[in-house]
């Protein structure tokens, strides 16, 4: 019995957080571009969902639950956003300006993360002796720019990103040398825009 009793809570408490999740829900059209290794991009128009919370107040601006799910791309989740209005400017914990109010309400502000690949990148020479080796570190950017200008219903949404992926290539000093395997910063950006209540 107390097996079925925790059971039961468990799922209650589950229950309770999918209603709190996902306040804004809403659909429409992305425009995606990744490149591919040989400098070429390969372009999509998808159709979207989008579930969201979102809350506006005089002190400030939160976004902090978001569920993507693209046809042919799959689901993802953002990180959560949270910043102080100061005037008409949206700023960070650290005091840095991240975005602003627009003159009509509409909100605007930008997110940045960014990540680290480290390898080894190793030379040879003529006779494919190895006589260099290097660690190097690669970088990844992601830059991703919401906004939220309101309507009748809600909210006519717009999310902007252009964002660094890693792709593998190998590399070779010398034919008849062996190949080296080193990571590649490829570039992607998408818009997806929704009207979401």
């Amino acid at each position: 019995m107390k097996y079925m009793a925790s059971i039961l809570v468990v799922l209650g408490f589950s229950a309770s957080q999918a209603q709190v999740l996902g306040e804004l829900k809403g659909s429409g059209s992305m425009t995606a571009s990744y490149e591919r290794l040989d400098g070429s991009y390969e372009n999509m128009d998808l159709k979207c969902t989008v579930a969201l919370n979102y809350h506006q107040s005089a002190e400030k601006v939160e976004l902090d639950f978001s569920f993507y799910d693209c046809n042919r791309l799959g689901g993802w989740n953002d990180l959560p956003v949270s910043l102080k209005v100061q005037g008409g400017s949206l700023v960070d914990a650290q005091g840095k300006e991240k975005g602003r109010i627009l003159a009509d309400g509409t909100v605007e502000f930008t997110a940045h993360t960014d990540s680290t690949v480290q390898y080894q990148d190793t030379q040879y020479d003529f006779d494919c002796r190895p006589y260099s080796t290097s660690r190097k570190t690669l970088r990844l950017d992601t830059v991703t720019t919401y906004s939220f200008a309101k309507s009748a219903d809600g909210y006519r949404f717009t999310r902007k990103q252009s964002q660094d992926r890693v792709a593998y290539k190998s590399k070779k000093d010398y034919a008849r040398c062996p190949a080296v395997i080193i990571p590649t910063k490829m570039k992607s950006s998408s818009s997806f825009v929704a009207t979401i209540q």
